[in-house]
């Protein structure tokens, strides 16, 4: 669970904060100071990318002993030793949350996920050290992490399933925000 955190709070928050400003964020408007923080588009993407998420998390949690042939965690007894069936729901999501960081660098409906993803230096090195440690984690780490090493196919399914997120994110921002409720703002009005 802290990789899970260093991931999502630190390493995430890190590489997203050194993103820098386009010449398109010029022609955006201002905003008010009554307006909201967080914008419909970002619950929709927030919500869209959690249901999903949960969706795939659950099927590989309850289905995933058949749907990879191999034993269940659900039922091993305490101290029992890693399970290769936990280790695959761990990795798809570390996966689906690195790739996801991808599309949380564009907060706005753009389309190209990837504009300007090479000058980010910052970005780049702790995604693809994230991505190198998570190798690490899940096929050496067992000791420490209670984890299993997968095999070649379920490393092929954890990475579809993280890449899927990707496509995810191009079928959510299809999803026109204006058509959301405005309850969907968050952080409206004056403290």
């Amino acid at each position: 669970m802290l990789w899970i955190n260093l991931i999502m709070d630190t390493l995430a928050s890190l590489a997203l904060a050194t993103e820098v400003p386009t010449d398109d964020l010029l022609n955006r408007k201002p905003y008010g100071r009554k307006k909201s923080l967080i914008s419909r588009t970002m619950v929709k993407n927030i919500l869209c990318h959690a249901l999903y998420q949960l969706l795939i998390l659950f099927t590989i949690f309850y289905y995933g002993d058949r749907i990879f042939g191999i034993r269940s965690g659900l039922y091993a007894p305490l101290f029992a030793p890693p399970s290769q069936h936990f280790t695959i729901v761990f990795n798809a999501f570390v996966m689906m949350t690195l790739f996801n960081e991808i599309n949380a660098r564009k907060v706005h409906g753009e389309r190209n996920v990837f504009k300007g993803l090479a000058s980010n230096r910052v970005f780049c090195v702790i995604w693809v050290s994230t991505f190198i440690g998570q190798i690490l984690i899940t096929q050496f780490g067992a000791a420490w992490f209670s984890t299993a090493p997968l095999t070649m196919n379920q490393w092929i399914v954890c990475l579809a399933l993280g890449i899927s997120t990707l496509l995810w994110g191009q079928v959510v921002a299809t999803i026109p925000s204006k058509k959301l409720p405005k309850t969907w703002k968050v952080g409206r009005g004056e403290l």
